[in-house]
């Protein structure tokens, strides 16, 4: 089994004393006495859009019917809060900013009234990171990639490659194509109609994970939950290919629809660590596996003590 990333796991520990912090500054409200700024800008097509957020930026991406990117900015202008937007041959560069930064206040607290609306031509390769974010990407076709430490984000109508990597990630992704590969300590990830056609990864340490498909996956799928949930759902469509469920023994639960062809039992990492002592121990896990029709693609579902699951 993939271990969980340590990285993903350090960025979640430290998230975690101010998940709290975000929803009470939320309920806040807009202070009204600030006036709301507008900016635009044009540029001509460029292979890269490169855009680093903080705090509780929200950005709105979707596909340009001009050719051109597009770039709005709505924000309640304050002195410490900045932002630089410059171009290249290649790219288009968003980077924020905070000023004078005070580490007595949570970085969650900075860009509460920022909204980016962003338009792409097709095939746009997207980099986003930072802190954390809030998207909603509607009817892209590229490459969208984030390395977040908290964020959350909704897909809907994207036909490409959407590669992600954070601490706390919470996630939805709907009528979409292409190839996936999400990876977090926390958080949860949906996607409904999704159709499989490059080889996808979705992975989390304590969140779940649930899949239902649009049609039968084209290309290998691989779902990892160390603690609770990871599902596949065919939605009637053929169950064809090499499925394979790994769960601690005696720990994990695996359900399948269908009769295994062979069972066994492995050693592999020790997942819950009670004290050093545990680090390269080993622990019994179960393996089951069984082919329909032909051994390819490869549909793995894994957990420690959480479910695998297959659901026709």
């Amino acid at each position: 089994m993939k271990p969980l990333n340590r990285t993903l796991m350090i960025k979640l520990l430290l998230l975690l004393p101010f998940i709290i912090v975000i929803q009470s500054y939320a309920e806040s409200g807009r202070p009204s006495s600030q006036k709301l700024n507008k900016k635009t800008w044009k540029f001509p097509q460029k292979d890269t859009l490169f855009l680093e957020t903080m705090g509780s930026t929200k950005v709105f991406i979707s596909d340009s019917n001009s050719g051109q990117i597009e770039i709005s900015l709505q924000h309640m202008a304050k002195p410490d809060e900045h932002f630089e937007l410059n171009e290249n041959q290649t790219s288009v560069i968003i980077k924020e900013d905070i000023l004078n930064y005070d580490s007595r206040r949570p970085t969650q607290t900075y860009f509460e009234e920022w909204i980016w609306i962003i338009n792409v031509p097709d095939g746009t390769y997207i980099k986003c990171d930072g802190s954390s974010g809030d998207f909603e990407v509607k009817n892209f076709n590229g490459f969208f990639k984030a390395d977040y430490g908290l964020g959350r984000f909704v897909f809907d109508n994207v036909n490409g490659n959407i590669e992600m990597s954070l601490a706390q990630l919470y996630a939805q992704i709907h009528d979409s194509k292409g190839s996936f590969n999400l990876n977090s300590a926390g958080g949860s990830i949906r996607a409904t109609g999704l159709t499989i056609t490059g080889n996808s990864s979705f992975s989390s340490g304590m969140g779940s994970i649930k899949i239902s498909l649009d049609r039968a996956p084209e290309a290998d799928l691989y779902l990892s939950s160390s603690f609770s949930k990871a599902q596949v759902r065919f939605n009637g469509h053929p169950v064809i290919g090499y499925f394979e469920f790994i769960a601690m023994a005696d720990e994990g639960r695996i359900i399948s629809p269908f009769k295994f062809d062979k069972e066994e039992t492995f050693l592999d990492d020790i997942k819950n660590y009670n004290t050093s002592s545990d680090f390269g121990k080993k622990d019994d896990y179960n393996r089951k596996s069984f082919i329909r029709g032909d051994n390819k693609p490869k549909i793995t579902l894994k957990t420690v003590t959480g479910t695998a699951q297959l659901t026709r």
